[in-house]
């Protein structure tokens, strides 16, 4: 909003570019700063939201662990999107039937089932 109004202020040019600068510098270190806390202090215990639960699944889909690291790389990955606990998504995603992509036990006794 702040952008929008010194936009169409009859400020002069030279002075608007100048405080439209300041005030997109400022916007940008807020949005750093709320990104760092996210994941300096990820929802721990929060209730899952359904886009929350959405892009696990989406993410999630069709993938199968190849490995220990594998499924930990995926939790990784998926935690610091949600900003969550990769516990807590790890736990999500077997709620929600991905064990075989975040455990890679499960993911062995997938195989075996497949292949006997």
């Amino acid at each position: 909003m702040a952008l929008n109004v010194l936009a169409a202020s009859a400020l002069p040019s030279e002075h608007k570019a100048v405080l439209i600068e300041a005030v997109t510098q400022v916007l940008r270190d807020q949005e750093v700063a709320r990104t760092k806390a996210s994941l300096e202090n990820p929802s721990v215990g929060e209730p899952w939201q359904e886009n929350e639960t959405e892009q696990l699944q989406s993410f999630l889909q069709g993938k199968v662990a190849r490995s220990w690291q594998h499924a930990d790389e995926l939790v990784m990955r998926l935690a610091a999107v949600l900003h969550r606990d990769p516990r807590e998504v790890r736990t999500k995603a077997m709620e929600s039937g991905f064990g075989a992509v975040v455990d890679y036990n499960q993911a062995k006794e997938l195989a075996r089932a497949v292949q006997g």
